[in-house]
């Protein structure tokens, strides 16, 4: 063999092989970071966007927005989880927009109030120093973070805050003292013995004052089984957690769910948790695609209800109006096929 062939063949070779390793990437979000006025500090935040939201073969969709505390920690399995419950024709939940956002000082960001607990085997240290600042955090949200997404990305005005553990006390704080900063809560497992139940207090307060909780809101607390950590001196996260449950459960007023996970511990419990949270904030949404061929009306018959509970306005999507659209005409259910072709039409007008 040549020179001349020897090189076209090693060619060959180096191009064949550059286009088998060159397999498409499996992207589930992108950085973006922002400086925070307010923090005095950048804050990295991580965005998944649903999988219509780049389709151009519908109108541009606006979504609701899940702010997640502990991304670093729970944004992987977290935006896989809203993929899953968000697929059609089975969808529990609307697609949603998942801003995760990465710590930096936690405890500082996540707590209350400033803490004076002393160390169980140092009487001499302090624990969590730094601690104190959710107010300044939840401002930064409301007045820095959340603008940014809504200008950047398509966002319908619903939005829930999670968080677990320090960012469940965060999330509970946050529904007592800005309730209007979002539509729904989810509080996994949190750390209400804090600052020796300060949030207990403030719940009782909250109550005394305004007799009942804001209407059309959303609470979701779960509570890990923890059976080991009862040894511990950390042991009365169970009895807060109880105890958070028995006054908010005497108040009826708030759509409420409190879950109890057996043998779920501290650290595992909100993989399930989320789960069961967003099927029970977003009730109402799924719809049998069967009935929908014997009765059409009952469609927005569903939504308008789920809209009436969450105070927000839910309209079935383009995406799956394609897909009941489809099902009609395979199934030859004609009447019904022209009813959502009307109902198409209507909520989303081809643009001339």
């Amino acid at each position: 063999m040549n020179n001349w062939f020897k090189f076209l063949y090693l060619s060959l070779f180096l191009m064949l092989t550059s286009k088998a390793n060159a397999q498409e990437k499996v992207i589930v979000g992108e950085k973006q970071v922002l400086f925070s006025k307010i923090l005095n500090e950048n804050r990295e935040v991580w965005i998944h966007l649903p999988k219509t939201y780049d389709d151009t073969t519908i109108n541009p969709a606006k979504y609701p927005v899940i702010y997640l505390l502990d991304g670093e920690i729970n944004f992987e399995y977290y935006v896989g989880m809203t993929d899953f419950l968000a697929r059609t024709p089975y969808a529990d939940i609307p697609e949603c927009i998942v801003v995760g956002i990465k710590n930096t000082e936690r405890t500082r960001d996540l707590t209350p109030t400033k803490a004076q607990k002393k160390s169980p085997v140092n009487p001499n240290l302090t624990l969590f120093a730094d601690s104190g600042g959710s107010e300044n955090f939840i401002k930064f949200m409301q007045e820095e973070l959340k603008p940014f997404i809504n200008k950047k990305y398509r966002t319908q005005e619903y939005s829930l805050l999670v968080g677990h553990s320090f960012g469940g006390l965060f999330a509970i704080n946050t529904f007592l003292t800005h309730p209007d900063y979002f539509n729904a809560y989810v509080a996994n497992d949190p750390s209400l013995w804090w600052d020796n139940k300060v949030l207990i207090s403030k719940t009782k307060d909250y109550i005394e004052k305004h007799k009942k909780f804001p209407a059309k809101k959303s609470l979701f607390v779960s509570q890990a089984d923890n059976e080991e950590q009862q040894k511990n001196w950390n042991s009365d996260m169970t009895q807060t957690i109880e105890e958070f449950k028995g006054i908010v459960e005497s108040n009826g007023s708030l759509n409420y769910k409190h879950r109890f996970f057996e043998g779920e511990v501290h650290g595992t419990v909100s993989y399930p948790a989320n789960y069961e949270a967003l099927k029970f904030i977003f009730k109402g949404f799924r719809t049998d695609i069967k009935q929908l061929a014997k009765n059409p009306e009952l469609l927005e018959g569903e939504y308008k209800k789920l809209s009436e509970k969450t105070g927000a306005d839910f309209v079935p999507s383009e995406s799956y109006l394609n897909v009941v659209l489809k099902f009609m005409k395979s199934n030859e259910f004609k009447e019904s096929e022209t009813y959502f072709i009307h109902m198409k039409n209507r909520l989303y007008p081809k643009v001339k």
